[in-house]
């Protein structure tokens, strides 16, 4: 790979995927809602792929604000996808989906041919998205990425909200940490690894096609939580917080990633444990224990 147009280049998994791929990543900058600075942007660059990062990636924010989740995660994509087949079509594109799109499946581990049932306003602009993806003139695979966390992840979502509340408490001495509700299942891995499988997926000799981006095993939301408690430096309280539940949640998310090892090797390789260190860590240098 020469060079890869990644949009949303300054994002959690944007600053990730920059490591992984090194001198091929090339950072798309500007607006994905603005159709010509798109088409510029791959006319100007004419890369060997694209990544398509950008987009309204918080499900509690996509109910506060649909129209925003909608006009970012469709038509940025669509301007991308145009962009594309109009200026550089042998180009192969990566779309990051999700597996929230799946809603409350049906089987465990989930694979790709289960049929889409989204909950939430962002899991339908995914969907959406998806059917854009399907149109003829492009090369494109779609990465149904489920649940990953590490180091960067920001306190909109449950375990960048938990590292940070833990760091600043053990700058405190000790308190409360405010959670929403545990008893959700969750396939989570680790973001270098989703990004390990993205450049995988680049790869043209892997066919086009939808994969799952999963561990393949699910863990409570309540472990999770009891973790990261383990590893906090002082007495810590977990306390529910009703303001921080969903209007509507999927009870448990399980990818089957059989696909993508079976087209190119990809297994995820970094433990829940290190992962949940690792992004405590990093949670710790924006709120150094004094």
């Amino acid at each position: 790979m020469e060079r890869v147009l990644v949009t949303g280049p300054d994002g959690f998994v944007g600053r990730h995927l920059r490591a992984e791929l090194g001198e091929a990543f090339v950072p798309f900058d500007g607006n994905v809602l603005d159709a010509d600075a798109v088409g510029a942007a791959v006319r100007d660059t004419q890369p060997s792929a694209v990544v398509h990062l950008a987009a309204e990636s918080s499900v509690a924010a996509s109910w506060e604000d649909t129209f925003r989740a909608w006009r970012v995660n469709v038509d940025g994509a669509v301007n991308m996808l145009e962009a594309v087949r109009r200026e550089q079509p042998q180009a192969r594109v990566l779309y990051p989906s999700t597996g929230e799109v799946y809603g409350n499946a049906g089987r465990f581990p989930t694979p790709e041919d289960e049929p889409v049932a989204p909950i939430s306003p962002y899991a339908v602009t995914k969907a959406a998205a998806e059917l854009a993806c399907a149109l003829p003139g492009t090369d494109v695979v779609v990465a149904r990425a489920f649940n990953h966390e590490g180091p960067g992840r920001d306190d909109r979502f449950a375990v960048g909200s938990w590292t940070r509340q833990i760091a600043r408490l053990e700058a405190e001495g000790g308190g409360t940490l405010l959670v929403g509700d545990l008893s959700a299942e969750r396939d989570l891995t680790d973001v270098r690894d989703v990004c390990r499988a993205y450049r995988l997926l680049l790869d043209p000799s892997v066919p086009a096609g939808t994969y799952n981006v999963a561990s393949g095993h699910s863990v409570p939301m309540q472990r999770v939580v009891e973790l990261l408690v383990e590893l906090a430096r002082g007495p810590v309280q977990v306390e529910r917080d009703e303001s921080r539940l969903r209007p509507a949640d999927i009870a448990r998310l399980c990818g089957d990633p059989s696909k993508l090892t079976a087209a190119t090797g990809w297994r995820p390789e970094i433990p829940l444990e290190q992962t949940l260190a690792d992004t405590l860590a990093a949670a710790r240098e924006l709120e150094p224990v004094s």
